[in-house]
């Protein structure tokens, strides 16, 4: 029945952001075979798919009882404006961009994904997200024309 000379498929682990119909979000990791997009694993024909959670554990879930999938990072690296990282329009008041970039901050620091006991790879991650963020912050204040606030420039 369970032939242990056959080859296993290699998978990609994504982490993501999985909210379930009963309203919880959740960080995961879905696995996907290389060439595959996250859409065509959830696409797929299987009713139930396998979910790593932060602890380490594997949850088989319900296809139907997932709400919706954020992944935290993509295979692909998609080129995206700051806007969109920072998830304002570019129609932003500078009060709503940095209200945004704060809590941005707040959800992904690394220090705070530390602070919950999570593995490696969600602080890993949480760091690669952080810069993507100040990046974003950076350049819309750049393209806004005002200099991003530095510590070496607020001492006198």
């Amino acid at each position: 029945m369970f032939d242990s000379s056959s080859t296993k498929k290699t998978r990609h682990k994504v982490m993501m952001h999985v909210e379930l119909d009963d309203g919880i979000e959740r960080l995961m990791a879905l696995f996907v075979a290389p060439g595959t997009r996250v859409s065509d694993t959830l696409n797929d024909n299987r009713m139930f798919l396998p979910f790593e959670a932060a602890d380490g554990s594997v949850e088989i879930i319900r296809k139907e009882a997932i709400r919706r999938v954020i992944p935290m990072e993509s295979a692909t690296q998609v080129i995206r404006s700051p806007y969109d990282i920072l998830g304002v329009p570019d129609t932003a008041s500078d009060a709503e961009v940095k209200a945004a970039y704060h809590k941005a901050m707040m959800a992904i620091h690394p220090d705070n994904i530390a602070a919950k006991d999570l593995p490696p790879d969600f602080v890993s991650l949480a760091n690669r997200m952080t810069a993507q963020a100040n990046d974003a912050y950076a350049k819309i204040k750049k393209m806004r024309g005002r200099a991003p606030l530095s510590v070496a420039a607020a001492v006198p």
